[in-house]
């Protein structure tokens, strides 16, 4: 995958253009240059010769090969703060207009996205068996053409950030389970592909403007 542990006597670090931190969980991935300390001495963490975006774009085409689509894809790249030289998105002021405005832009950027997605339809059906995997088509079948089912969400940590707040106090928000909080999709019905490429718009957009947001999604 382009990728190695840290361990002696490897190759040199000029072979390799970013150190990937993995979080607790391995989906949490933060990225770092070479040369940063932080990454250098960091526990989990890995040499890569991708880029974000170059591996982004390869797990979804593995996913693609090995599934059929590019669903449950479930992990989240962030170039770190030490090698950005962003602000602290703690320290980050926002008036309640301009927070309005803000997730105005983010939601119209979501919506554009989510409707243009192309979603793999699936057949709703019973199994031939209980052991099989295939849709007995001699009994009634339910044919779905924005696919799988399921949750899309953005979340924006911290939660005590301005921001963040404000995405409460405007209704639109809500204290997520294990910190920060929360942005749910409710358009696009309940198709999983449109919800999560609406996130995903939403969350590059607040981004954008130096806040630590990431799009996350379930298949129900």
């Amino acid at each position: 995958m382009g990728e190695t542990m840290l361990r002696p006597n490897e190759r040199p670090d000029s072979d390799f253009q970013y150190r990937i931190v993995s979080g607790y969980d391995g989906h949490r991935l933060t990225w770092h240059s070479m040369e940063c300390t932080v990454g250098k001495n960091a526990k989990r963490a890995r040499r890569t010769v991708y880029t974000p975006e170059t591996r982004r774009e390869f797990v979804k085409a593995r996913q693609i090969e090995k599934f059929g689509n590019a669903l449950g894809i479930n992990y989240h790249d962030y170039m770190a703060k030490c090698c950005t030289g962003k602000e602290d998105t703690s320290s980050l002021s926002f008036t309640r207009r301009d927070a309005k405005v803000l997730f105005d832009k983010a939601y119209n950027a979501g919506v554009v996205a989510g409707n243009g997605a192309k979603p793999t339809p699936m057949v709703v059906g019973q199994a031939k068996s209980f052991f099989s995997n295939e849709i007995d088509y001699s009994r009634p079948t339910h044919y779905v053409a924005d696919g799988a089912c399921g949750y899309a969400w953005v979340t924006i940590r911290p939660g005590g950030s301005s921001i963040a707040r404000h995405a409460v106090r405007l209704g639109i928000g809500r204290r997520a389970y294990g910190g920060g909080v929360s942005i749910y999709v409710w358009d696009h019905g309940q198709s999983l592909e449109r919800k999560s490429a609406h996130a995903y718009a939403y969350s590059n957009v607040l981004r954008e403007h130096g806040i630590n947001a990431h799009s996350e999604s379930r298949i129900d």
